[in-house]
């Protein structure tokens, strides 16, 4: 779980937090609210980009997503280096934990893209704290569990981090930490805003997991009825909770070939609904849902605006499923930041304030910046007169920035 984050010269967010040794702190879910182009997506973005420094290049992560390198670095800032700190506690799969990891890495164009600094600091349970990476530019030391000793890395000079380049079974005596830490940012997932045109397209092949705009939900759906029918029936369950009419869910299609989502309604004469047919509402409630019983389950899920097509009687289900993700048990145990513009899902949060973070941009081509609700001197006072209601609130201008028009 990452617990402290501070990001520099990314999109929006100039410097966030603003001092240099500073953190905003995270817990198991976390909500970001603001008005639009405040920041939000962009703090998203810049926690899934980490994954970035694990694939061959940088510059894939870039292709995947249609962006150029110019885009990326906060137009108010003439450094065009951006930098990432975060610290981290992991588990291992007995729930063991195994320390605090420090991990910095900055990412900066010279003649060409490239990492200009990545360092990694591992505190053990124990205590003490050990340097297991340190690199700048294309000197790289890393510590090797083997010898007991800094060695010199050959690390390729592309824009990657040095542990992308590890070989897990040959590596995992000599780097257990550092191919720990990269396993885990591996299974970072970015969803946006789901669209039901892509969750209800047919889809083939074995997929364990959704795409970011929601690809995949025949396949996954229907790998569940197939590989494990005692999990596809307690989502069935659990969606008749949300839809009294819904009788079953089928797939057609088997194995490799093309699968296709299918709803029943009604008891004696009941209706079939292919997914062409199923409401957008449905679909993306089928899709959320669908993360509690998957087995490839992400460390770290970043998501954006979850509430959109759900009627507002339903927010709260959809709250409670993304609190029961980060309930699991190691190591299926995840992690949740989640956009929202929804005062229903702020009611949510009432009892827990430190888990809503507000973002704020109050000037043209001034950087973000974050406070933590829980932080907000006249929170008290909110909540008595608003009795349980943040979002009536928030949607008055009393917490967080007002969107629209400002006063002159």
């Amino acid at each position: 779980m990452i617990t402290h984050f501070s990001i520099r010269n990314f999109k929006n967010l100039a410097a966030v937090p603003p001092g240099e040794k500073e953190f905003l702190t995270f817990g198991p879910l976390n909500v970001l609210i603001g008005p639009n182009g405040c920041g939000k997506s962009s703090l998203l973005q810049a926690i899934d980009f980490l994954k970035a420094f694990f694939r061959t290049s940088v510059e894939v992560y870039l292709q995947e997503r249609g962006w150029n390198y110019s885009d990326l670095p906060n137009l108010r800032q003439t450094s065009k280096v951006i930098r990432w700190e975060l610290k981290a506690q992991l588990d291992d799969e007995q729930g063991v934990n195994t320390g605090e990891y420090h991990y910095t890495v900055a990412l900066q164009p010279r003649k060409h893209l490239g990492i200009g600094e990545e360092k990694f600091v591992w505190k053990p349970p124990e205590g003490g704290e050990q340097i297991l990476l340190d690199r700048k530019g294309r000197r790289v030391r890393i510590f090797n569990r083997t010898t007991n000793e800094m060695e010199y890395f050959n690390a390729i000079g592309l824009p990657a981090s040095a542990m992308s380049q590890m070989e897990g079974s040959q590596d995992r005596k000599k780097y257990p930490e550092l191919l720990r830490f990269r396993h885990w940012i591996e299974r970072f997932r970015y969803f946006l805003i789901w669209d039901p045109k892509v969750l209800r397209n047919p889809d083939r092949g074995k997929h364990d997991e959704l795409g970011a705009s929601g690809e995949h939900l025949a396949s996954l759906v229907g790998r569940l009825r197939d590989e494990k029918p005692e999990a596809f029936q307690k989502l069935v369950k659990r969606l008749r909770r949300l839809f009294p009419t819904l009788t079953d869910i089928s797939v057609s299609g088997r194995g490799w070939g093309w699968r296709g989502i299918r709803l029943t309604e009604g008891n004696g004469q009941s209706i079939t609904f292919n997914s062409r047919q199923m409401s957008d509402g449905v679909l993306r409630l089928l899709a959320i849902t669908s993360l509690l019983y998957i087995d490839n389950i992400p460390s770290v899920i970043c998501l954006e605006e979850p509430e959109n097509g759900v009627h507002p009687q339903l927010v709260r289900e959809v709250v409670q499923i993304l609190r029961e993700l980060t309930q699991r048990k190691p190591p299926n145990r995840c992690q949740v930041f989640l956009t929202t513009h929804s005062p229903y899902i702020l009611d949510e949060f009432f009892d827990h304030p430190e888990q809503v973070y507000c973002l704020d941009r109050s000037r043209p081509l001034e950087g973000a910046s974050v406070l933590r609700l829980s932080d907000n001197r006249q929170l008290d006072l909110i909540r008595e007169k608003f009795e349980h209601s943040l979002g009536e609130a928030w949607t008055l201008g009393l917490i967080g920035a007002t969107a629209g028009v400002r006063g002159q």
